[in-house]
């Protein structure tokens, strides 16, 4: 069992809950996020009660008072063993992603697949999502 410190509970140990759990350890202790804003396996249902579907981590922005305009989102993923499916297992990643887009607009949005993460933050214009080497720390 690993320890979610955002659901406040023991969770079972699965390949994907240990990205998730990475992930969480990295927003918290390298971008300063603070833990109240984090939440995992957030039901798309409390923003659109007929969508279905569980974003893995969403963080709240404290300026804005919907959770649609969050900075962050985060889809994860546990990496399927071999490097030769990494492209669709991204692709899957951003399919999922592409989905939630239709409700949640993020600032930042970051893929995670096993240990490899890919970052992408909005662009200028407000148009369209563009890859960059990391997220900013919080502020």
């Amino acid at each position: 069992m690993l320890y979610d410190p955002t659901r406040q509970k023991f969770v079972p140990h699965t390949p994907e809950e240990q990205v998730r759990q990475s992930l969480l350890k990295y927003l918290t202790e390298t971008l300063k996020i603070p833990i109240i804003l984090i939440k995992t396996e957030f039901a798309l249902s409390a923003i659109a009660p007929k969508e279905k579907g569980r974003v893995d981590i969403i963080v709240a922005d404290p300026s804005e008072f919907d959770l649609q305009k969050a900075y962050l989102l985060a889809e994860c993923k546990a990496k399927n063993g071999s490097q030769n499916t990494a492209g669709k297992d991204f692709l899957a990643l951003q399919s999922q992603v592409n989905k939630y887009l239709r409700i949640l607009h993020p600032k930042h949005i970051i893929l995670a697949l096993g240990n490899d993460w890919r970052f992408l933050s909005i662009s200028a214009d407000g148009r369209r999502y563009e890859s960059v080497p990391a997220i900013p720390v919080f502020s």
